[in-house]
């Protein structure tokens, strides 16, 4: 497993812990994966549904969507048609698509995942539903062997976040998704559950694609509009009181199931197993609104000025006109600050997660070093967990953003833009016509110092 660009040490697949300090597999025998058969053969007939007889069998192009049959029909990411999702699927209803990546094996373990969840760099979380200290119970990571040793045998799953920022097998799953814009993707929270583990029936704010990674999970959806909103009490976890699915499928490793924002779901372990969850960004307005604020400190400040013509016998009342007034400047603040600071939205939506900025490996690099090394062979890549996007700004330059820093590009390097933000790699063919303008070179020197971009020897 690569850390790749973070200050965190290599984690090992070996022993599932630190490179130089080889662990005891957390789950020990008890959990090992000799016993739980994690990287059994997918399942040719897994779709089965409990809420009575075969319905309707109905297709939409290369897939097929809440279907019942006997036969499995083969369909994958390979023949997905991305416009039809967008089109009838996103933000609007769930889809399950069965063996959407066919004999998927899983690239963690989860001794691994035990293992990044003891380091105190990743964040990580246990749900226990039962024999806790009450119902529902949540405990924040890190985590040791002995916490792991005195779980109970079922009703609980581990959590770890952002796993794709460590290990670059389970951030190449990405590439799966990139029929969506890359600043979109927020990152794959992995979850290891034993039979019966669960984080209860729940919403999310965001759209969120849920990888069968290995064993199986049942999931239940309820897609009715009119659900009952109300929490447990006494839990930290936002699980909803009342749950009452309409739709009820097992996924089998390489199933994905999509799940627009605020659909409840629930999802329950049969048996032990792993479940992937590639969750999108869902900024809120005011979030949004404060980064603006604070991008545009420097802009002239708008003052109110109240204009009256005819003296007033409401001493204290807040007149429409004044209120009007008011609202009015504040929308042209808020354009001017927009107009004026047309890089704020690059710089946020690339900006890591603290604790997750990039950090650069070795010594800074000169234009000399840069063109040396390149000559010699070295590869350049993007370092895990890198953000990066692009974008036309009103004077018809661009603008590049990673890691919440910004980069100008002339309007005819268009193409040395959509290279930078569209690759994971570089090679020598596409690198070879621009390495020698040193305004280019300048700025891929920028992004490897930053540890935005890595050097790999062959």
């Amino acid at each position: 497993m690569q850390s790749g660009r973070r200050t965190v040490p290599r984690l090992d697949r070996e022993t599932g812990g630190r490179g130089s300090e080889p662990r005891k597999p957390a789950f020990g025998d008890k959990y090992g994966k000799d016993q739980t058969g994690f990287l059994r053969t997918p399942s040719q007939n897994g779709y089965r549904r409990t809420f009575g007889s075969v319905t309707n069998c109905f297709y939409l192009d290369y897939f097929i969507i809440f279907a019942e049959f006997s036969a499995m029909t083969e369909q994958n990411l390979a023949h997905f048609d991305a416009d039809d999702f967008l089109l009838n699927f996103w933000q609007k209803s769930p889809l399950l698509i069965r063996q959407a990546i066919p004999d998927f094996v899983c690239p963690l373990s989860p001794d691994e995942l035990a293992g990044l969840a003891c380091e105190d760099y990743s964040e990580s979380r246990l749900v226990l539903e039962k024999y806790g200290a009450k119902p529902w119970e949540l405990r924040h990571g890190p985590f040791t062997d002995e916490h792991f040793a005195a779980l109970p045998d079922t009703h609980w799953t581990l959590l770890v976040q952002d796993v794709d920022k460590y290990d670059a097998d389970v951030n190449a799953l990405l590439d799966y998704f990139r029929f969506l814009p890359s600043w979109l993707l927020d990152d794959i929270m992995v979850s290891y559950a034993v039979t019966e583990g669960s984080v209860g029936p729940h919403t999310d704010q965001y759209d969120v694609f849920l990888l069968q990674a290995s064993g199986q999970r049942r999931w239940q959806v309820d897609r009715s509009t009119d659900y009952d909103r109300t929490s447990l009490h006494d839990t930290d976890l936002n699980i909803l009181q009342q749950f009452s699915p309409t739709d009820e499928w097992t996924l089998e490793p390489g199933d994905i199931l999509y799940l627009p924002p605020g659909t409840p779901h629930h999802g329950m372990a049969v048996g032990e197993c792993m479940t992937f969850s590639v969750g999108l960004r869902a900024p809120e307005a005011t979030q949004l609104i404060d980064e603006l604020l604070q991008d545009g400190m420097d802009i002239e400040p708008t003052f109110f000025r109240e204009v009256k013509t005819n003296a007033t016998d409401c001493h204290g009342e807040i007149s429409i006109d004044s209120r009007d007034s008011i609202y009015r400047m504040l929308k042209q603040h808020l354009t001017q600050l927009m107009q004026a600071s047309d890089e704020w939205l690059g710089k946020y939506l690339t900006r890591p997660k603290p604790g997750l900025e990039p950090v650069q490996s070795g010594d800074p690099i000169d234009i000399a070093g840069l063109r040396s090394r390149y000559r010699a062979g070295d590869r350049l890549h993007i370092a895990l967990g890198t953000r990066i996007a692009w974008a036309k700004a009103d004077d018809g330059n661009y603008r590049l953003f990673a890691d919440g820093n910004r980069f100008n590009f002339a309007a005819p390097q268009l193409d040395q833009v959509r290279l930078l933000g569209m690759a994971k790699e570089f090679t020598q063919p596409q690198l070879d016509q621009w390495i020698d303008s040193d305004r280019f070179a300048s700025i891929l020197i920028a992004l490897i110092n930053q540890g935005s971009i890595q050097f790999e020897s062959p």
